[in-house]
């Protein structure tokens, strides 16, 4: 089987999505099917296949694009920055997956709403289309602008035409694929929500290539322990929307009780200064290391007592599967997809999301109690090792692609494939505006030999109703 994983994002810039993406295509390589991963390279400002040689100049297709997206005839463009710096963006990424061609695939996995849309946007060619919805990207929205202004609320966010135009792309992504991926039940209702029925939502967890991590896990730890000490870790993105500054919060309330404790936080991020600018102000900055990105999970988990994941929202965190691997049971932020991953008092811990004293209760709890974390780090490992293994998240991926196959007839009645039913007045196909503007340019006659001839910029299918 031909098959193209693929993201708007930047390809190797992803975290545990792009543990996610590198694992399966491996997994499916090993097994015989040529994989191809297509993603934006962020150094380059370019859309590239990986290992292939082949890339696509946003740059410069941007520049086209850019004078021609005018306020005054376009206005819904420009309601906000956020949504004329997306639309641009997907612009440029549909024109340049079209580039990069699409129609040599047997099935085409993509990552992202924004991806899975764009790409059914370009075909045109019927080929299978699966989307992996990997969080809820409203959501994750209203964390990153809260992260910049602490005091909004949901309900005020939902006011801003930035919510109404994430909410449109993620229902328009749904409908765009013929079968929807997710990793949990949560993010599976969240699908839902969006009118699509059962039988087009797959859910597969998340694996974890064993061998792989049982070889890291025997290497020597980064980390050094304190003597003394017990070590509480989080390994992950330093950003808004993972709560790390709950974990400090509750630190600088765990320090008040008893200090026979430190904690590593590994990961790299926005928030790093502030972070560390928290820690100083609530007193426990010699008690916290920040120690940037660390290669080697498994094998800094041998040196943890404890592994936190205090996210606002989450899906299946590879980092929780990891800490379980390891003979840790994680304690977990009771929202979303990741009180799944845990059997409360079994397995690991659940406490309220973006409660700093019950994290507190229970960083407690478990630093008086040794036999406790032992017996619950045991059961964990052994429900990680029998329930989240590469192999059977491949076979279930497998087995999605195949249903996606069947269930394949484009473009579906409830799909919002090519354009809706008017066109805004002054869109224009590409081709036309390069024809026009750079005479002679190669990329206009790609264009429009691989586009949709219905193709056009802006998309007026973002505009609701």
């Amino acid at each position: 089987m031909r098959i193209l994983l693929v993201t708007y994002w930047g390809l190797t810039n992803l975290g545990g999505i792009w543990t996610y993406i590198k694992q399966l295509s491996d997994k499916l390589a090993q097994q015989g099917h040529e994989v191809t991963l297509m993603g934006s390279h962020v150094d380059s400002n370019t859309l590239y296949l990986l290992d292939r040689n082949a890339y696509f100049d946003k740059k410069a297709y941007y520049s086209s694009l850019l004078p021609y997206l005018d306020p005054l005839q376009f206005p819904h463009l420009h309601q906000e920055h956020g949504i004329f710096s997306f639309e641009l963006g997907r612009y440029v990424f549909e024109g340049g997956a079209a580039a990069l061609g699409l129609e040599q695939y047997d099935v085409i996995h993509a990552q992202d709403p924004i991806s899975a849309y764009a790409l059914r946007r370009v075909m045109k060619k019927e080929v299978p289309l699966v989307a992996s919805m990997h969080g809820a990207l409203a959501r994750e929205s209203y964390y990153e602008y809260r992260g910049l202004e602490p005091g909004l609320t949901r309900e005020e966010y939902e006011k801003r035409p930035i919510w109404s135009y994430f909410r449109r792309m993620e229902q328009l992504a749904v409908h765009a694929a013929d079968l929807i991926l997710v990793s949990s039940k949560w993010i599976g209702q969240v699908v839902g929500g969006h009118g699509v029925t059962p039988d087009r939502i797959h859910i597969q967890p998340y694996g974890v290539n064993l061998e792989e991590y049982e070889a890291k896990a025997l290497m020597p730890s980064p980390l050094k322990r304190r003597q003394g000490k017990k070590l509480i870790m989080y390994a992950g993105r330093l950003e808004y929307i993972k709560g790390v500054h709950i974990l400090i919060r509750a630190l600088g309330l765990l320090q008040q009780r008893r200090r026979d404790w430190i904690c590593v936080i590994a990961g790299s991020g926005s928030l790093l200064e502030e972070l560390k600018l928290q820690a100083q102000a609530l007193g426990v900055q010699d008690d916290i290391d920040f120690t940037g990105t660390i290669d080697n999970i498994p094998a800094a988990l041998t040196s943890a007592d404890i592994y936190v994941q205090p996210s606002l929202q989450d899906t299946q965190p590879f980092s929780v599967t990891e800490a379980q691997l390891a003979g840790i049971a994680p304690v977990v932020a009771g929202t979303t997809g990741m009180p799944e991953m845990v059997q409360h008092g079994v397995t690991g811990w659940i406490v309220p999301a973006d409660n700093a004293a019950a994290l507190a209760g229970q960083l407690e709890l478990l630093l008086c109690d040794d036999s406790l974390r032992a017996r619950a780090g045991s059961a964990a490992q052994r429900w990680a090792q029998a329930n989240r293994s590469l192999d059977t998240m491949a076979e279930g991926t497998l087995k999605a692609y195949r249903r996606a196959a069947e269930m394949h007839g484009w473009p579906q009645q409830s799909r919002p494939a090519g354009q809706s039913g008017h066109l805004i007045q002054g869109a224009f196909h590409p081709a036309d505006l390069l024809n026009v503007i750079t005479p002679g340019n190669p990329l206009e006659s790609v264009l429009r030999s691989r586009l949709p001839a219905d193709y056009r910029i802006p998309d007026a299918n973002i505009l609701p109703g």
